[in-house]
């Protein structure tokens, strides 16, 4: 079977996918991941074999804009700089791998902003997958329920959620995309489309999968049918050099740090660290600056304080005493596995789902981060520290995690049964 894996996004978006295909490989499977040619050595070092779509300036030109951050107009930037570049040559590449798949089937499986995967499934009816990474990409009515950053009150009615929905199709998302759907679409002989693109449209309409357990956010009624929950696929590849020497010695000459990440791809988080270091400093810790752009760190900090531009969580976290972080799907799933104690600063997209689910589980606290100097983060790292609850929820989190069946495998087996 020819299985073919177009994402983008952040490296904590691509790392699902990296799981993902390295087991369907192993099976015997021909495997081709498409991302941004900015992950291309990740790709290769994972032994799986790499297509490019889009351009290196698309994901820097996206990931270096502030607007990309904000909780109502960042899908906007990341449509505009990236993902409408991609609809064009994801389908032509689809199209080529599927007429070329001869004697064997081709199968994609793609995040549902991967638009040129979704008019292949239609114009070419290559059976497709769609893979959500977070509960924020299903739309639901139901209870817990967030709207960009705004948590909906269980109080609201359905028929005010149902309209706010489409609200936001009408005057943002439907208005930001239509040009460059309606053209695609002309250009394949494809009827004009008389769907929500976001609330219909962009997910298969025969198989979907959750790339997250029930346990931390269950299908509502309103989720389609035939979209499965996995867990986790936790991607650990990235662990077999180990941990840098300097961050090994750091490691061994204490107790475990504070860990402070705002993502792989923020270039904005000079105030996040300088309350890294003003909190470990006020809370007497330890603490570890993840971060590969140096030029956001203050000018100084004490020898208490380590920075590293990279370490794999699967190393790290079991050493660490807490987390602070975006909201990542991918980073709160290692904490979760960690036992760690979060303290969440969500900045846009599924940040703030995230969050809340994961103090609906009892692990951590979120941090709105409208002060910019971050002046709270000093009293929420002292609370989850000192508190028994969020230790013993850390522990029946974790144990969740390592009980849930194989999801990579759940996800293959899925994958399998559409050929």
């Amino acid at each position: 079977m020819k299985v073919l894996l177009p994402t983008l996004g952040s490296a904590g978006d691509v790392h699902p996918f990296l799981a993902i295909g390295r087991a369907m490989q192993a099976r015997g499977h021909d495997v081709e991941l498409m991302t941004n040619p900015v992950f291309a050595n990740m790709v290769q070092q994972a032994g799986l074999a790499f297509h490019p779509v889009g351009a290196q300036q698309h994901y820097t030109d996206a990931f270096n804009s502030r607007k990309l951050w904000h909780p109502v107009d960042g899908l906007g930037v990341l449509w505009r700089r990236m993902a409408r570049h991609v609809i064009e040559p994801v389908y032509r590449r689809i199209a080529q791998q599927a007429e070329n798949a001869t004697g064997t089937t081709c199968v994609v499986m793609a995040p549902p902003l991967m638009f040129g995967a979704r008019l292949a499934n239609e114009k070419l009816k290559v059976p497709l997958l769609t893979a959500y990474s977070a509960a924020t990409m299903l739309r639901s009515c139901e209870d817990p329920l967030t709207m960009a950053h705004w948590r909906v009150p269980a109080w609201v009615p359905r028929p005010v959620r149902a309209a706010a929905w489409q609200a936001l199709d009408r005057f943002k998302l439907e208005p930001m995309v239509a040009a460059d759907i309606g053209q695609a679409r002309l250009s394949l002989g494809l009827p004009v489309l008389n769907q929500s693109v976001f609330g219909q449209w962009m997910h298969s309409p025969t198989a979907g999968v959750t790339l997250f357990p029930d346990w931390f956010a269950a299908a509502p009624r309103d989720w389609p049918q035939h979209v499965r929950q996995a867990g986790f696929p936790l991607y650990d590849g990235d662990g077999t050099a180990g941990l840098d020497a300097g961050l090994s010695r750091f490691l061994d000459a204490g107790e475990a740090p504070i860990v402070f990440t705002p993502g792989s791809a923020m270039g904005h988080g000079h105030a996040f660290f300088r309350a890294a270091v003003r909190s470990c400093a006020a809370l007497g810790r330890r603490g570890v600056l993840l971060t590969n752009d140096a030029a956001q760190l203050p000018a100084e900090w004490p020898s208490t304080v380590h920075h590293s531009a990279y370490a794999p969580f699967s190393l790290l976290l079991p050493r660490a005493s807490a987390l602070v972080h975006h909201g990542g799907i991918g980073t709160c799933a290692q904490a979760l596995r960690a036992a760690l104690p979060q303290l969440v600063t969500p900045m846009g997209f599924d940040q703030f789902d995230n969050a809340m689910r994961l103090e609906l589980l009892g692990v951590a606290c979120s941090l709105q981060r409208r002060d910019t100097l971050l002046d709270g983060m000093t009293e929420a790292l002292r609370e989850l520290l000192s508190s028994p609850e969020i230790a013993r929820a850390c522990q029946q989190a974790a144990l969740k995690v390592k009980a849930q069946r194989e999801p990579v495998g759940d996800i293959c087996d899925l994958l399998e049964s559409m050929q």
